[in-house]
């Protein structure tokens, strides 16, 4: 009987801290400040080897001239042109919002061009 105890004991505490997002998820949620957000992001895509060279601070003043309108122009935070996903699996999948894509919607009023 004690040994219930223990186990039920054990799964209950194990359940409640899967429960707890991560940095990542709450860093891409925008959940976090935005220094501690985009260091936690940046950590993340520096762990892929594609991107283990990635300078944050040169790719945000690079990618604010790609687009022609905000918040992208003066986006400050990854998660603005970032996104990623969990499926029902967990598996994470990343976006980004590209500038041609960004281009086709339409602006939201009281926005000219830039």
């Amino acid at each position: 009987m004690q040994n219930w105890a223990i186990l039920c004991s054990l799964c209950a505490l194990l359940s409640l801290t899967a429960c707890h997002p991560k940095p990542l998820d709450d860093a891409l949620r925008g959940h976090l400040a935005v220094d501690e957000g985009n260091r936690v992001i940046t950590e993340y895509c520096q762990s892929c080897h594609i991107h283990r060279d990635f300078d944050p601070q040169r790719h945000v003043e690079h990618a604010q001239s790609l687009y022609d309108r905000t918040p992208y122009t003066s986006a400050h935070e990854c998660q603005v042109c970032h996104v990623a996903r969990k499926d029902t699996w967990g598996s994470r999948h990343r976006r980004t919002l590209w500038p041609a894509e960004v281009a086709k919607k339409p602006r939201p009023s009281g926005q000219s061009g830039g």
